[in-house]
Order: structure tokens, then sequence, then C-alpha cells
């Protein structure tokens, strides 16, 4: 069976290979395991209604360089690290806001500094518990949203945050473009 046909309708997830590198301060990573675990355990709460899961498949050291985000080059220059078939995550000290002044717990960053798009996740070590999946959500093709609750909106409601149905079916739709192009590999 191929991977999108278990997707639809079948009880298997299509499931993406996650590479996380995560920046240290000193010889200690800024972000726990178990912070790590609790992000990637949200995002698949959140995913499985659309048939997609994740696996963290790699965990690197982020260098000393990136540590700290203040700029827009600051996001570019995590471009080159990015590689082809995994959605890569970048977990760093902090995020500086660049369209105002402050810091953000994530972004979903596009990048053509090398000469090829790339895209990648960029999250604070003060992420909430669903801000990965939130940034994933942008991943997958979904806008923010102003309805209260929902993931991809920025203003909370009543029980956990949910996509709904519009949403899923974009990152359906998305989930299969990627594994067509081969810009994600199915695990």
């Amino acid at each position: 069976m191929t991977p999108l046909a278990a997707a639809e309708g079948e009880d298997e997830p299509v499931r993406f290979g996650l590479r996380i590198e995560v920046a240290r301060e000193g010889e200690s990573p800024v972000v726990s395991p178990a912070w790590l675990e609790a992000q990637v355990r949200e995002a698949n709460r959140l995913f499985a209604p659309a048939g997609v899961a994740f696996d963290q498949l790699e965990e690197a050291a982020l260098p000393e360089a990136h540590r700290v985000m203040t700029t827009r080059r600051d996001r570019h220059r995590l471009a080159p690290r990015v590689g082809d078939d995994l959605v890569h995550v970048f977990v760093v000290a902090s995020l500086a806001n660049v369209d105002e002044p402050g810091f953000i717990q994530g972004v979903h960053w596009r990048s053509r500094l090398t000469g090829t798009y790339r895209h990648y996740v960029i999250l604070s070590r003060i992420a909430g518990g669903s801000v990965l999946g939130h940034e994933l959500g942008h991943f997958f093709g979904n806008p923010h949203s102003d309805v209260p609750g929902n993931i991809m909106s920025y203003a909370r409601g009543n029980g956990p945050p949910a996509f709904d149905r519009a949403q899923l079916r974009r990152i359906r739709r998305f989930r299969d473009r990627f594994v067509r192009s081969g810009e994600l590999v199915p695990r």
C-alpha cells in the first residue's frame, strides 16, 4: 500500500521525520529532551485527524553562532543546514520579532538564500506546548486564523487547540504534494 493510500481511509498516518537542531549554552541544550518530546507529542495529536504524524529521527547541536536570532539574516543563515526529505526544526535560546519590538515563540521561515527554496521551523525555548504544531501548520500551508481556540489563532479558546476541517484538508493536500515532489519522504 502506498503512503498516500494509507492516509486516505486507513488507520496508519503518513509519517514524516523531523531533524531537530538545538542550540547550546555552554555544554547544555537550551531545552530538555522532555520539552522536545512534549512538542512532538502535541504536534502529533493536532495532525492525527489529517493522517500525518512526525517522528524525531535526528537531533543535533546547533552551532553557537545560531543560538540567538535577532534579524532576518540570522534566520536565513540556517538555510544551508536544511537538507532534503525531512522537516527541519531549529530550537534557539531567543527569537526576536523582526517586524516589531519583542520576542516570539516560533516561526515558519522561508529562505532562498542558498539559491534554492528552503523552509523550516524555528522555535524559541520560551515556546508554549503547541507552538511546534502551530508552525508545522504553516509548513503545511495554513495561514493564521482569527477563530479563538484554533491552533492557527493567537487567541486561545476553551479546550485544547485544534485544526478545523478546511485546515485539515489543506494539510492533506500539502502532505500529498510533499510526497509526490520528494520534498518529504514518508518513514
